[in-house]
């Protein structure tokens, strides 16, 4: 499993459409949005059933990427018991 971290969304993001866009890449085990802070910015740490290869594929494309006037990024979590 690896969780990726998603900063930078619109206060408009939903579990759904998170689901919906990351399906395609992998199985989706889990969505966290995360609204402490600003409301308007939530993070979204999302936990997926993908390789090292793919994970690093998807944050890379990720990384920096403006989508609906907001810019996304991502990070891979790591997990420290690992």
């Amino acid at each position: 499993m690896k969780k990726i971290l998603f900063s930078g969304m619109g206060a408009d993001v939903t579990e759904e459409r998170v689901r919906q866009d990351l399906t395609p890449i992998g199985p989706v085990h889990k969505v966290l949005i995360i609204r402490d802070g600003d409301p308007n910015r939530p993070v979204v740490l999302v936990t997926m059933d993908i390789d090292d290869k793919t994970a690093g594929i998807l944050v890379s494309r990720v990384q920096s990427r403006w989508h609906n006037g907001h810019l996304i990024t991502a990070r891979l979590m790591h997990d420290h018991a690992e």
